[in-house]
Order: C-alpha cells, then sequence, then structure tokens
C-alpha cells in the first residue's frame, strides 16, 4: 500500500489529514501542532500577565481534561509560569450526568497534586442556594417549556463567576473549541441577538463590571482535533453523552457545519472570524453602548441588560425566590 509521509516532518508515516490546510501529519507532527496551536493563541492574546490568579473550568470531559493537561505541560513557559495563583475547580451541577462526570475527578486530583496545584469541585446549590433540578422540575410542573440546557447552562455560567469572586481570581480558562465558538455565532444570528456578539471573543468580559473575563486557549482548534489528541495523549474521555443534549439547539448546529465543512474544510474558521469582525464592527459604530442598556438586576444586583438577570429570572419564574442566597438582603 503507498505510504504516504508526514509533509511537516518529511520521515514518519502520515496517519491525519488536516483538509483545513492539506497536511498529512504523522502522530508525532499533530501533537505538537496542537500543543503549539494553544500556546501561540495564549501568547498572540495577551491572554495572562504577573498578577493573574487564574481559574481554570474543568467539567470532566474530553475538551477541559485537554485544556488542563495543556496548561500543565506548559506550565514552565512564559507567560503561564509567570501568573501568581492557578486554581483549577469544577463545578458540580448535581444531575444524574454530573455523577458520571465526576467519575474523572481522581484523575483531575492525580494532575494537580504532581503540579502541586489547588484543585476544589462546588456544588451549584451551594454557591445559589436552589440546584438546577429544582428549578427544572418546578417550571416543568408549571408548564414552561424551557429546557434543561439552558437552565443549566445560565446557573453554570453564574456559579463560575461566583466561584471567581469567592476565590479573587482575575481570569477564568475555559475549553470552547472552534465548534463551539462557530456554533455560538450562528446561534446568534439565528436568532437576530446582536447584543450577544458584545460577549463573542477569545478573551470576553473584560469590560463588563462584576464579570470575570474568560479566556480561550483552545478556541481555534476543531472539536475532532482535541478528541484525536486526547486518544494520542491516552486522556480519558467520556463515552455517554447528556441525557439532554438532543434538545440542546447546538446539537443540530454540529451536524449542520459537519456537513457545510465537507465542502469548505475551512468553514469554522471563517464563521468565527465573521462574528469577531462582527463584533469589532459593532464595537467601533458604538453599537452596544447606544442599544445594550445595562443596568443592575433588581434582585441580586449584577449587570444585566434587562430588570433582572436570567439566573434570577429562572428562580423567580420556579417560585424559589425564598431559597436563593444571592439575592440582596
Amino acid at each position: 500500500m503507498f505510504e504516504v509521509k508526514c509533509t511537516r516532518c518529511g520521515k514518519r508515516t502520515a496517519f491525519y489529514l488536516r483538509q483545513s490546510s492539506g497536511e498529512a501529519l504523522c502522530k508525532q507532527c499533530f501533537i505538537k501542532s496542537i500543543e503549539d496551536k494553544f500556546l501561540r493563541t495564549i501568547r498572540d492574546y495577551e491572554m495572562f500577565n504577573n498578577d493573574d490568579s487564574v481559574g481554570i473550568a474543568v467539567s470532566g470531559g474530553k475538551d477541559s481534561l485537554v485544556l488542563l493537561n495543556l496548561f500543565f505541560k506548559n506550565i514552565n513557559k512564559p507567560p503561564i509560569r509567570n501568573i501568581k495563583r492557578i486554581l483549577v475547580f469544577t463545578v458540580d451541577e448535581e444531575l444524574e450526568y454530573s455523577k458520571y462526570k465526576l467519575t474523572r475527578v481522581q484523575y483531575i486530583e492525580d494532575i494537580c497534586r504532581k503540579y502541586g496545584v489547588e484543585y476544589r469541585v462546588y456544588r451549584i446549590s451551594e454557591l445559589l442556594g436552589v440546584s438546577v433540578s429544582e428549578v427544572y422540575e418546578k417550571l416543568r410542573i408549571k408548564g414552561e417549556n424551557v429546557n434543561m440546557c439552558t437552565i443549566c447552562g445560565v446557573f453554570r455560567r453564574r456559579a463560575i463567576n461566583e466561584i471567581a469572586h469567592r476565590e479573587g481570581l482575575t481570569k477564568i480558562v475555559t475549553a470552547h473549541n472552534l465548534d463551539d465558538e462557530a456554533q455560538t455565532v450562528l446561534l446568534n444570528v439565528f436568532s437576530n441577538d446582536l447584543k450577544r456578539f458584545k460577549w463573542f471573543g477569545t478573551i470576553t468580559g473584560e469590560d463588563v463590571e462584576y464579570f470575570i473575563p474568560r479566556v480561550k486557549p483552545l478556541r481555534y482548534i476543531r472539536e475532532e482535533e482535541i478528541a484525536i489528541y486526547a486518544y494520542l495523549m491516552n486522556i480519558p474521555m467520556l463515552e455517554r453523552e447528556c441525557p439532554y443534549v438532543r434538545n440542546n439547539p447546538r446539537y443540530s448546529l454540529k451536524f449542520i457545519l459537519s456537513e457545510l465543512e465537507k465542502k469548505n474544510p475551512n468553514i469554522k474558521y471563517m464563521i468565527v472570524s465573521f462574528g469577531d469582525s462582527l463584533s469589532r464592527l459593532l464595537k467601533d459604530y458604538k453599537y452596544f453602548e447606544k442599544r445594550v442598556k445595562v443596568s443592575k438586576c433588581e434582585i441580586c444586583g449584577i449587570p444585566t441588560t434587562g430588570n433582572i438577570c436570567r439566573t434570577c429570572e429562572l428562580v423567580v419564574n420556579a417560585g424559589l425566590l425564598d431559597k436563593y442566597i444571592l439575592k440582596k438582603t
């Protein structure tokens, strides 16, 4: 059988064809390309400085475990080595599927111990006073059409911000990949929601009071390549998917993007680039200043574009405000 050599080293046998660039890569060059892109993204966007206390959000899925491994693999390289403090944490949504994800806790604890880094698990109910499942059940009984993914996403983002404030963190590192970002652009466009592009980018939340900036070092790496990297590096991957994932609008977009990618291997990069350009354009024309009015949530006091923030809205609609510990006293 005809043997294809790696287009980077020219020595070893290729095992992966990167359609977007036309490269045929051997295992070693593939691994190096992922690690180089991770570090280059951090440096190009100047994600960290010497005064940063950084939190790494790790769910236990393949993306976050790859993120953690790449972070520690580069822990002695600038700018990561200059970070003042690193905290690795997991948000427990306290759902049945969460118990399965938490089977990766031992793996996370072991790798954090190896590098002398703190690791903690936070339960949403302890941070907010109410749980995702409580809110979902109350809304379901009332006949409100809110899917579990919406509630889980809103509560998880709020929990991460509460953790950041509690721990004095200045940056949160998340495992958003290229596919995630391309899906976000399409969701915002399909819903005609331009204001959401205010929070779109490699670093988000820098200019919004209370919100701790999120940084995304995996943003330019395809999900497929993250999975291959995890396999090659013996990083454990979850074999079951969340039972609610098929109700998530992103689920169908995965397949739409996959079909588009067959005709244009660079389509995901192009969509994300469009999102970035649109976000910059809207900022240049002061669209957000004119159209996005930020006030304080009447219940918890955080910045929001409405009278109350989305977290509080869900809690109120579920009739659980009396248990909610983030409300102003």
